[in-house]
């Protein structure tokens, strides 16, 4: 008895140490003594966790994380930072104190993951650059032609679709991994379709369901189910240009309404808005009208965008930017982005623009 007791104490003390935890061994040559500091991120801002004093270039960190996450380390001489993906294992750090980023890190399964998906996309990127190069020195040599911008901006976007289709079957490939997560909501979350996105992230395991990536899709596709096409749209009240307080309902039920996001400051939006205008002068008076949510932050740039470029539809703005309310709720993340809204008040399209959206309004109106 007195045996099994001791075996199974031994066995106890065992499972309590057995817990994972990280290892972080570094050595950067050249470095001075000094303090180097572990940082994660929340609400999009670097937090501390850990410190500790470098000597002779050599420094450890030792923790846990619940999942692989993203962790930066901070050097203060030179004034530099060191970004990795830490998960509880036994990792090394090798570098110089001339070039800390291009250091040397080994132990981390999602880090090596993260190098090969980077030379994936270097791979890819190669020809998208060569014709960018062509299409410079055409307009620097004044052989660029109507025909031949169109022609290398036909090749530009069919190498774009094939890195983005190579992107998509590298994050469904390795959706076990956190990395996955990372990629779908960096480069992917605003590409794909909503039956596209949520394919993807319902293929995460369980492991990895707290990762703040995994938990940023899940939220995308709660607000994405609820600006899906077929979905009403949904109301809100805003102030205009005069500061009175116009809803977003008072304009719709009869016409098809373009709810657009844009600002003064985004160039696309302004690039995009004599074709509003066009359309808006052509359809105005069959059943179109377009409804503005300015995401700007000063009050007269956004004034002075709307009177530049001519546009005589309602706009309303808090003037607060990206913290606007109503660009929450729809879940815009980059702008210009649109929703049109039929007559029955369901959206029947998401960011037409250029000739899509005449197109749309043709079908629709012609």
């Amino acid at each position: 008895m007195r045996k099994l007791l001791v075996i199974s104490s031994v066995a106890l003390m065992l499972l309590s140490c057995s817990k994972s935890e990280y290892k972080i061994n570094g050595t950067i040559d050249g470095a001075t003594d000094q303090m180097v500091v572990l940082k994660t991120m929340q609400d999009n801002e670097l937090i501390s966790v850990d410190s500790t004093m470098m000597t002779n270039g050599k420094f450890q960190f030792a923790g846990s994380v619940e999942v692989p996450d993203i962790y930066a380390i901070d050097f203060k001489f030179p004034e530099d930072r060191l970004i990795l993906f830490l998960e509880n294992s036994n990792i090394t750090i090798k570098g110089n104190v001339d070039n800390i980023m291009s250091s040397d890190i080994n132990g981390s399964a999602t880090q090596d993951l993260l190098l090969e998906f980077n030379q994936l996309q270097e791979e890819l990127s190669g020809p998208m650059m060569q014709i960018q190069q062509k299409f410079q020195m055409a307009a620097m040599d004044g052989s660029l032609t109507p025909e031949l911008e169109e022609q290398l901006r036909e090749e530009f976007m069919a190498e774009n679709d094939k890195m983005m289709e190579a992107v998509k079957t590298f994050a469904i490939d390795n959706s076990n991994s956190v990395l996955s997560a990372y990629i779908t909501l960096t480069q992917l979350a605003n590409q794909l379709s909503f039956e596209e996105l949520e394919s993807i992230v319902s293929k995460f395991p369980k492991s990895i369901q707290s990762s703040p990536f995994v938990i940023a899709l899940n939220e995308k596709l709660d607000t994405d189910k609820l600006t899906a096409v077929g979905q009403p749209f949904m109301d809100f009240t805003h102030p205009d240009p005069d500061g009175n307080m116009v809803t977003f309902s008072s304009v719709t039920g009869e016409n098809y309404v373009l709810l657009d996001f844009w600002a003064g400051w985004c160039t696309p939006c302004r690039r995009e808005n004599p074709n509003l205008v066009k359309l808006y002068n052509q359809y105005k008076d069959k059943g179109f009208d377009i409804f503005g949510v300015s995401l700007d932050r000063r009050q007269q740039e956004w004034l002075d965008a709307i009177k530049d470029d001519g546009l005589e539809w309602h706009q309303v703005s808090d003037v607060s930017g990206w913290e606007n309310s109503i660009a929450k709720m729809y879940g815009v993340q980059s702008i210009p982005a649109s929703l049109l809204i039929g007559p029955d008040g369901k959206i029947i399209a998401k960011n037409l623009r250029g000739d899509e959206l005449a197109q749309k309004l043709a079908e629709l109106l012609d």
